[in-house]
């Protein structure tokens, strides 16, 4: 991950600390934590199709995945670490996003707070920042409209 100066708007920085969020810093270091995350990716215009979702078209900008690693075997650094790598099976709508050779994974804030959780943390994305609908959630019933969200347009 490319977590540095720059690379993610101040704004974004300071706003995800006022949630509880902290940098990811060293995914690895996650390996024994459970939590919550929001991945951050750098996409160019595209048009990238998604699973059965189909093709999903998307302006050139930075973008928030909501996600979640809970179980005694999924921790956070496992998956933090998944998400990083570009050979994987595709199950998931992130891993049509996060093995696109264009897109660019900038880093990540995390949280163990146990009175967040996905849905929670989707919700506050989707109250501030246009969602990418039904992107990341097929599974979930009600809730969140989605995981993916358009965090800031492309600088």
């Amino acid at each position: 991950m490319r977590n540095g100066p720059g690379m993610i708007p101040r704004s974004l920085a300071t706003l995800f600390r006022q949630w509880g969020l902290a940098a990811v810093v060293a995914p690895q270091a996650l390996r024994g934590q459970g939590g919550y995350y929001v991945l951050l990716l750098r996409v160019p215009a595209s048009r990238i199709k998604i699973g059965v979702m189909g093709p999903l078209r998307l302006a050139a900008g930075l973008y928030g995945y909501v996600g979640s690693a809970r179980g005694r075997s999924v921790t956070l650094g496992h998956r933090l670490a998944r998400h990083m790598r570009r050979r994987k099976v595709r199950h998931w709508h992130i891993d049509y996003l996060t093995t696109a050779p264009a897109v660019t994974m900038l880093g990540a804030y995390w949280t163990a707070d146990p009175t967040m959780t996905e849905t929670g943390l989707a919700i506050r994305c989707a109250e501030r920042f246009p969602v990418i609908r039904r992107f990341g959630n097929a599974d979930v019933r009600g809730g969140a409209p989605g995981h993916l969200f358009f965090l800031a347009p492309e600088r």
